[in-house]
C-alpha cells in the first residue's frame, strides 16, 4: 500500500500524463474543427492516391511520418502546418524538411493545383496525424 504522500504524487503524475495529448492537440487549436474536417476531405480527394496515413508508404511517404518529422523539426504543429502549406504551394527539393533519403526514395511530389485556403486546411489536417500509426511506424523502420 502506498503512503498518502506517494499516492498523491502518483495520482498527480498520472493526471499530468493524461494531459499531454490534449496539450499537443491544443497547439493546432486555433484551426477550427470544420477546417480540419475540410482538410481531411481535400486530402482524401487529392493526396490519398499517393500517400497513406500510416506506414507502410505507398507512392509517397506516409503522412503521419511527414507530420511527426515536421513537428519535431519546427517545434510546433502550427509552424509545421505553415511550412507544409508553403511546400504545397510549389514543392521543390530545396523546400523540403524531409530527410534526403526520403526524397531520394520517393522523389519530389508533383505540384497540386490547390487554392491557398485549401493548402492551409490540408496542412492543418496533416499535422493532426502525428500520432497516427506511431507504433507501426517505429516497427516498420529498418
Amino acid at each position: 500500500m502506498l503512503s498518502p504522500r506517494l499516492s498523491c504524487l502518483v495520482s498527480a503524475t498520472f493526471v499530468a500524463l493524461l494531459a499531454v495529448p490534449v496539450a499537443l492537440s491544443a497547439q493546432a487549436s486555433d484551426v477550427p474543427p470544420q477546417d480540419i474536417a475540410r482538410g481531411k476531405q481535400i486530402f482524401a480527394a487529392t493526396c490519398r492516391g499517393c500517400h497513406t496515413i500510416s506506414p507502410p508508404a505507398q507512392g509517397g511517404p506516409a503522412m503521419s511520418r511527414i507530420a511527426r518529422h515536421y513537428v519535431q523539426r519546427l517545434g510546433s504543429r502550427k509552424a509545421a502546418a505553415g511550412r507544409i502549406a508553403e511546400w504545397l504551394a510549389g514543392p521543390t527539393v530545396e523546400k523540403t524538411l524531409l530527410p534526403r533519403a526520403e526524397v531520394a526514395r520517393f522523389g519530389v511530389m508533383p505540384h497540386q493545383p490547390l487554392a491557398d485556403s485549401s493548402r492551409f486546411v490540408v496542412a492543418a489536417y496533416v499535422v493532426t496525424l502525428t500520432d497516427a500509426g506511431s507504433r507501426r511506424g517505429r516497427a516498420a523502420r529498418p
